[in-house]
């Protein structure tokens, strides 16, 4: 998020190189990170359903979390890593300026759907 902030105020040249930090950032914390995170919470899922509660229900809390969550991931591992990826590769100031800044604002905007599909699912996790 810093590094998106500060992408606001800075010219082009410095644009590339702060895109190319936000790449480094993605494949080395936001994608393990994901990925771990979606791939635990379907296991705990399954375990949930395989368990004794599963006769009772499920609290619809606990639905909304896991439906919420899986969304947020969808979102992150499909729409927002390879957009930034994209632009990583792409010089903002070349001949490829106008679809860099069309992915600048799918990246900025997956991006903030995906952690606020994420915040809810931690508010309905806790409840």
């Amino acid at each position: 998020m810093q590094v998106g902030a500060a992408m606001r105020g800075a010219g082009r040249e410095e644009t590339a190189l702060l895109v190319g930090i936000m790449g480094r950032l993605y494949r080395a914390m936001v994608l393990p990170g994901a990925l771990l995170t979606t791939i635990t919470g379907l296991v705990l899922t399954l375990r949930l359903y395989g368990g004794a509660i599963s006769a009772v229900g499920y609290s619809p809390a606990l639905m909304v979390m896991q439906g919420v969550g899986v969304a947020g991931a969808a979102l992150a591992l499909g729409v927002s890593f390879p957009a930034v990826m994209r632009l990583a590769r792409l010089d903002p100031t070349g001949p490829h300026a106008e679809h860099f800044r069309v992915l600048r604002k799918r990246v900025s905007l997956s991006g903030m759907v995906a952690g606020m599909l994420g915040l809810i699912a931690l508010v309905a996790g806790a409840m």
